[in-house]
């Protein structure tokens, strides 16, 4: 692994407003036709809005304690992005409502669930659980970039939300982890936090997943052993995350020790349309 890499060494976060809302036409299953993917693409979506809310507001806490000029401005950024996600993830979540999802209920129990983690824990463990989930979205993001496979049978409109969200989970993967360095968050707070984190997001994806499925009757123990399969044995783009999510559990991690930034630049001088003027970087 490379070295922890400075702060002026990373990516520039610049703050997009793509409008990528999938037309009608699109199939209910998106993902080459496939049920299972399909569900499982959808259940991602349901926990981004309120996710990505979560993550600016355990950030933004601590933001006054911050002192280095440049991560005070990445996480202005930081900010800029998330609420970005939020946005076009609502606006893709009201297209799979259409399309016969039963989003309202899922997203209401997860906004239910982050309302209660911000009642009832310390600003220190939200933002634990903020890198944490902040981690797997940077490594699925890289996994996404690096693995046509779990692109390629997506339907191109889908694709392109995907692709955006992907670019910019990398370019700011270690903001909010620089936040928690900052503030002396401490590393077994945040490996238990993982390991609380890993064990409930994964078994709130497939449970999404199962009554997405169950909704539109599909559901089976064949069909989720099928996807299951794909997702951990082969291709199995899950299993392949391990070594970058087994990191984390390093005493000297750091989000930028896995160097990515070739990956992202072609997409990134592509998507250099979307930019909005530098006032909404600031946007908070």
């Amino acid at each position: 692994m490379n070295a922890k890499a400075p702060i002026n060494n990373r990516p520039e976060i610049p703050v997009r407003e793509p409008g990528l809302r999938p037309s009608a036409e699109v199939p209910r299953h998106f993902h080459g036709g496939d049920p299972f993917l399909s569900a499982f693409f959808a259940a991602l979506s349901s926990v981004f809005p309120d996710g990505e809310r979560f993550f600016i507001d355990s950030v933004r806490h601590y933001r006054k304690e911050l002192r280095d000029p440049e991560l005070i401005r990445q996480v202005r950024a930081f900010i800029g992005q998330e609420a970005h996600h939020g946005r076009e993830h609502e606006t893709f979540n009201e297209w799979l409502e259409e399309k016969g999802y039963p989003m309202a209920p899922v997203i209401s129990q997860v906004r239910q669930g982050l309302e209660a983690a911000r009642e009832n824990l310390s600003p220190r463990h939200q933002l634990a659980m903020t890198i944490s989930l902040e981690h797997f979205t940077a490594i699925m993001a890289n996994r996404f970039l690096q693995d046509p496979q779990l692109s390629r049978q997506l339907h191109p409109e889908i694709r392109e939300l995907f692709l955006w969200h992907a670019v910019e989970e990398t370019e700011h993967k270690a903001v909010a982890y620089d936040v928690y360095e900052a503030v002396e968050g401490d590393y077994w707070t945040r490996v238990l936090v993982m390991l609380e984190i890993t064990v409930f997001f994964w078994m709130h994806m497939m449970q999404i997943t199962w009554d997405f499925l169950k909704h539109e009757g599909n559901a089976g123990i064949l069909r989720m052993a099928r996807g299951l399969g794909w997702l951990w044995v082969r291709p199995g783009p899950l299993r392949k995350l391990l070594p970058e999510y087994l990191a984390w559990f390093m005493p000297g991690f750091h989000p930028w020790q896995q160097d990515n930034r070739e990956l992202i630049e072609p997409l990134q001088r592509r998507m250099a349309e979307w930019e909005l003027p530098a006032r909404g970087e600031a946007a908070d």
